[in-house]
């Protein structure tokens, strides 16, 4: 059982590696996927992650949360988006640590995923903040 504190663990075996972002796992619900996406928050989007992905994930760890990730709480609504879309080993082993990013650093555009090696596995988007907030 989860304790209150927010798990928020990095594979340290990849801090100074390089953040590449994966759409392996990325929801198949169009309200959750890049289909949802207009042209402009598509563009955004892009931008945002290959700005990240010249970052290492030690960078990207160090940031503050409006610029870089936020933990998900276990049970919360995302978190349980993201484990019913992990198809990586470590969920099989119960290492759950999922986290957000901000697209926007006011508003509530967010990418929703999880670490898996170097990877940012992305599950679902939220461009409006429709989730939870």
């Amino acid at each position: 059982m989860y304790d209150k504190k927010t798990p928020s663990k990095i594979d340290l075996r990849y801090t100074d590696s390089r953040v590449v972002f994966s759409i392996c796992d990325c929801s198949l619900d169009k309200n959750y996927s890049f289909y949802k996406l207009n042209r402009g928050k598509a563009t955004k989007l892009i931008k945002k992650l290959q700005y990240i992905e010249k970052m290492t994930w030690r960078k990207l760890i160090g940031l503050s949360r409006k610029k870089g990730l936020t933990s998900e709480k276990p049970n919360s609504a995302s978190f349980n988006i993201i484990d019913a879309q992990n198809s990586s080993e470590q969920k099989i082993a119960g290492e759950k640590y999922y986290f957000h990013l901000r697209i926007e650093q006011s508003g509530l555009f967010r990418v929703f995923g999880y670490q898996k090696e170097q990877l940012f596995c992305i599950t679902h988007i939220d461009p409006n903040g429709k989730i939870h907030h």
